[in-house]
């Protein structure tokens, strides 16, 4: 797999503009993922636009927390566990000698 297949395929994947022309993919334990990508803008009206700084931001996309069902399936889980330990409680514990 060359960089002319897999680059493109990364940037669109990652939603970075259209005029990219560099971009870095950190991947560390313990951190947030961060992406360092160099462009040139189409409307850049000068330096000031060329040089500044920009944050990405989340799209909404189909894969979200809450379209995967994450929340309902966390508070479901935690409850499961809650009710099972409340029975093992309610039982007396564990016996001790």
């Amino acid at each position: 797999m060359s960089v002319h297949t897999l680059g493109p395929q990364l940037i669109a994947l990652l939603g970075l503009p259209k005029r990219c022309v560099s971009f870095e993919l950190r991947c560390a334990v313990g951190e947030i993922v961060k992406v360092k990508c160099e462009y040139h803008p189409e409307d850049a009206d000068g330096v000031d636009t060329v040089l500044a700084e920009y944050e990405l931001v989340p799209r909404a996309s189909e894969r979200t927390a809450a379209a995967i069902g994450f929340d309902a399936w966390m508070r479901e889980r935690t409850e499961a566990a809650h009710q099972a330990m409340m029975k093992h409680a309610q039982r007396g514990g564990i016996p001790y000698n």
